[in-house]
């Protein structure tokens, strides 16, 4: 299974992240946010702009930009 962008998932999905494709900083930022592979992930809005999403109990909106060096497969299948 090849990882995607998490903003290729529609609202409702729930997807484990597999990597990311960002330097150093980005990984870091995504780190202390509580997102590391492996993270099961609910996608709660999906489309053009932020990127609403729930992870660990908490719900967060992450930028279109930031959001794209997520990559991640689905946990559904």
């Amino acid at each position: 299974m090849i990882p995607k962008p998490i903003t290729e998932f529609p609202c409702g999905s729930k997807v484990k992240i597999a990597a990311f494709d960002a330097g150093g900083k980005a990984r870091c930022r995504f780190c202390s946010l509580g997102l590391i592979p492996g993270t099961e992930v609910e996608v709660n809005c999906a489309g053009r702009g932020p990127l609403r999403i729930k992870v660990r109990g908490s719900d967060m909106v992450l930028g279109s930009g930031m959001a794209e060096k997520i990559l991640v497969y689905s946990s559904e299948e």
